[in-house]
């Protein structure tokens, strides 16, 4: 009988994590492993404790999440799947309490910014960042935690018998988060997506030249996202997401760009997910950075 899969994840029981990593191994016997930070969930990738890892890397809302690419590229694993999620964010309170009872909410630091409309309308309520959202429902019901509301999944809520006090308080109800596979081994392939780190000068400089390479490739750019250094004094980099319906114009694409950034770093050469929202809808969005920046339009 063959073994369960061991999947790193941020969060425990009922997080959206747990979701998408079933999501993205439905035919497999997966066992998660909780982690309770991204850097926890690398560094059990990293140790062999786990075979892969499922992290989240951008919200069709609240844009990319900037510090997972340079987690990927520091313990050097590569992607091997996507998969887009739908969140259903849902406000909860221990059972009896009502919506006039709750004077702050806690949640996870980005699920807090994808309903941040619905906090300011909350008059007199502030908000607390805690490091996961299912795990937040759990430590209201065991300690017991009156006048807080969680924000976390409907699944989460019946988990730990808490009372929903509004459901879907999202800013837009067609919220999504798109997680991806890890893997230690880097396995070359070719497939529809690819995901890349190019340094900053040569996008700085020359990326009209990048567009133009990358134009008869018939693809999509996805992302254009700056990657600030981790440290001071070290050059900054940007991720390029690249997806097309044919696996050779990925290939095409890639010896393009060998041309004009030559040290730029694969982080996965992957099947694509279909996005489920226009690229116009994505926060974050390649038009969005070209108007912020004009320089490089």
């Amino acid at each position: 009988m063959n073994r369960a899969l061991k999947i790193a994840i941020q969060g425990g029981p009922a997080s959206f994590h747990e979701t998408a990593a079933k999501q993205l191994f439905p035919a497999s016997s997966v066992s998660t492993l909780s982690c309770a930070s991204f850097t926890e969930l690398c560094q059990t990738l990293a140790s062999g404790l786990a075979d892969f890892a499922v992290m989240a890397v951008q919200n069709s809302l609240a844009g990319p999440l900037l510090p997972n690419y340079r987690l990927m590229d520091q313990f050097n694993f590569s992607i091997t799947a996507e998969c887009w999620l739908l969140l259903d964010q849902t406000l909860m309170a221990l059972p009896g309490q009502k919506l006039e009872d709750i004077k702050e909410v806690w949640s996870h630091p980005i699920a807090l910014l994808q309903c941040c409309d619905y906090l300011e309308g909350m008059a007199g309520v502030s908000t607390k960042e805690t490091s996961d959202t299912a795990d937040t429902a759990r430590l209201l019901k065991e300690d017991h935690i009156t006048g807080v509301a969680a924000i976390a999944s409907q699944k989460a809520a019946e988990l730990y018998g808490l009372e929903v006090l509004h459901h879907n308080v999202a800013n837009d109800v067609e919220n999504y988060t798109r997680f991806v596979v890890l893997t230690r081994e880097t396995q070359p392939k070719a497939a529809t997506k690819a995901t890349l780190l190019l340094p900053y000068p040569v996008v700085q400089f020359s990326l009209e030249s990048i567009l133009e390479k990358l134009e008869p490739c018939a693809l999509d750019v996805t992302m254009l996202q700056l990657l600030p250094s981790p440290n001071p004094g070290q050059p900054e980099e940007w991720v390029l997401e690249l997806e097309s319906d044919q696996a050779a114009c990925i290939t095409q694409a890639l010896a393009a760009l060998q041309t004009v950034a030559p040290t730029h770093t694969i982080l996965g050469v992957y099947p694509k997910a279909e996005a489920p929202l226009p690229q116009d809808r994505m926060a974050g969005c390649l038009s969005d950075i070209l108007k912020a920046q004009p320089e490089l339009a």
